[in-house]
């Protein structure tokens, strides 16, 4: 089901769905493909228990937020920025995951008042113009991406990959963690929130226009470019991610001037299992909190 709690709010750019959940630091999330921003709460526990506030908007598709300019990140980042005003939060962490990377991104870049530190977390940060970009399982298929005569394919084709993760959500466990399967398989929490942000994906899959969304600004936006962004970033990857290859994240870090890489060994896509996720966590907020108090 989607989260209790969704608020609705009207912005100059057009309605985002959002969730705004917890006290303390202002944390602005871009959820990642495939899920709404019901995803962040089940995933994100941790930051919540940190004395994080998580500002977790549906990015343009998702649900009852405006779909908008088709293939922008831009676009994306201004609603965001629509709904910090409505809030009236001058300023926050913001954390781009996964397919939410280049939003989060360019909401670094367009909005540098607003950022105080940027996360980027097993997060897409360069277009697809390369094989070497996409999941290991899809860079022969990125024709498929550029034309969108092929979009009711991959529309299909992702749909049934939903629903067959719902079915077996062991599968799709051992679809996102790759090699580090083994690592994460017999991890409890790991199976039971698989087994939720499957079923999530499943419903997401059967309302598209947010996925079809982030397809083309994968495929036809800038993403992270050389010295576009000047806050204090923190670049967390597993290099085993097989959903987001590792690339990305040492794309990000030449780009980025006042970026730190840590590369975890973690459940592959899914940072929040596996051998180093404490650690991991324990830098991140310590990360947060440092770059908001200067």
């Amino acid at each position: 089901m989607i989260a209790a709690g969704q608020q609705r709010v009207e912005t100059p750019h057009g309605i985002v769905e959002f969730l705004d959940v917890g006290t303390g630091t202002p944390t602005l999330y871009f959820h990642g493909t495939g899920a709404g921003n019901d995803a962040a709460l089940l995933l994100e526990q941790s930051l919540l228990n940190s004395n994080c506030r998580l500002i977790v908007p549906n990015r343009p598709g998702y649900y009852a937020t405006t779909l908008g300019r088709q293939g922008s990140a831009k676009f994306c980042a201004d609603l965001a920025a629509g709904l910090l005003e409505h809030l009236a939060i001058d300023r926050a962490a913001v954390i781009g995951t996964s397919g939410g990377g280049m939003p989060a991104a360019c909401f670094a870049r367009c909005y540098p008042l607003r950022t105080a530190a940027l996360v980027l977390q097993c997060a897409q940060s360069h277009p697809w113009n390369e094989g070497k970009w996409l999941p290991d399982s899809l860079g022969r298929a990125l024709f498929l991406f550029r034309h969108r005569i092929f979009t009711p394919f991959l529309r299909w084709r992702n749909a049934r990959h939903a629903k067959a993760s719902h079915r077996q959500p062991i599968a799709c466990l051992r679809h996102m963690s790759g090699n580090r399967f083994p690592e994460v398989r017999d991890d409890l929490n790991a199976v039971r929130q698989i087994t939720e942000l499957a079923n999530m994906t499943r419903m997401c899959a059967a309302a598209p226009a947010g996925i079809q969304n982030d397809w083309a600004i994968m495929v036809g936006d800038n993403g992270v470019t050389p010295d576009s962004i000047r806050c204090p970033t923190l670049i967390v990857h597993d290099r085993a991610d097989p959903l987001v290859p590792f690339v990305h994240a040492e794309w990000s870090h030449s780009c980025i001037p006042e970026s730190r890489l840590l590369e975890i060994r973690a459940g592959g896509h899914l940072i929040w299992f596996g051998k180093d996720f404490e650690s991991m966590h324990a830098e991140r907020i310590a990360f947060i909190r440092k770059s908001f108090a200067s």
